[in-house]
């Protein structure tokens, strides 16, 4: 474990194989993905959808497989990577599905440098080479980059097993990558920040409704917009934040 934990310092993130292993997680899994597609099938048009990614608020669920995943084990884990103590958290669930992809994302990063917090992704279905696994930018965590910089960093995709566990700071640099099977991709997320009050908070403990929400976009006309812009023209898109990178010297993600 201590080899993975220093990977975790050089790399940014760690993979936990094989870490949650019982049938009822099993069937958790396969009841989660039911319930989300039929969910996405009753759907409008959301924010996300021209990229081919949602994000999914899993109800129930982020209660249920986090009963699984709450380890004496985990804890130890947590508190390793962090140097602080797990009731130092507050814990938020969530996921994205992503399904017919038509475009990678742009790679950036889920907090602002100076701001960040750890990202727990419990691998609820297998990802593979062809259905959008997670593509990461190993050591961009170490120091704030110009996004000039970012794009000549080698890249690594992360393929995950079923029970897998993939821990991450929100401050390294990925992009979701196109899933070209035929069936939508499903990644359960929590997040561990900072606690705001006394003690950290469960944030899921009482939400019950499973939904698909938008993703990067906001579901209006200003957001279709943008959306449009990052995918159908996105080499304009890397060009301008490849230009405003290096002529501003700020720090964009």
């Amino acid at each position: 474990m201590t080899e993975k934990l220093d990977n975790f310092e050089k790399n940014g993130f760690i993979i936990l194989r094989n870490f949650i292993k019982d049938e009822n997680f099993n069937y958790l899994c396969e009841k989660l993905k039911e319930n989300v597609l039929q969910e996405f099938k009753k759907l409008d048009k959301k924010g996300g959808s021209l990229m081919g990614n949602l994000n999914v608020s899993p109800g129930i669920y982020s209660k249920k497989i986090f009963e699984r995943l709450n380890t004496e084990e985990f804890k130890k884990i947590i508190q390793n990577i962090s140097k602080k103590n797990f009731s130092a958290f507050d814990i938020i669930s969530g996921g994205n599905l992503n399904f017919q992809y038509k475009y990678n994302q742009h790679f950036h990063t889920d907090s602002k440098f100076d701001n960040s917090f750890l990202i727990v992704n419990v691998v609820t279905e297998d990802i593979f080479e062809i259905n959008g696994p997670l593509e990461v930018l190993p050591g961009t965590q170490k120091e704030k980059l110009p996004y000039w910089k970012v794009i000549f960093k080698k890249s690594k995709k992360i393929l995950a097993k079923k029970g897998d566990l993939i821990i991450r700071t929100s401050n390294l640099w990925h992009r979701g990558t196109k899933n070209i099977s035929k069936n939508p991709r499903l990644l359960l997320a929590y997040t561990f920040k900072e606690k705001k009050g006394e003690n950290g908070n469960v944030e899921f403990e009482d939400n019950k409704d499973l939904r698909i929400l938008d993703n990067l976009f906001k579901s209006n006309v200003k957001g279709a917009l943008k959306e449009n812009f990052y995918t159908r023209l996105s080499y304009l898109y890397k060009s301008f934040r490849l230009l405003r990178s290096i002529f501003t010297k700020k720090h964009f993600h």
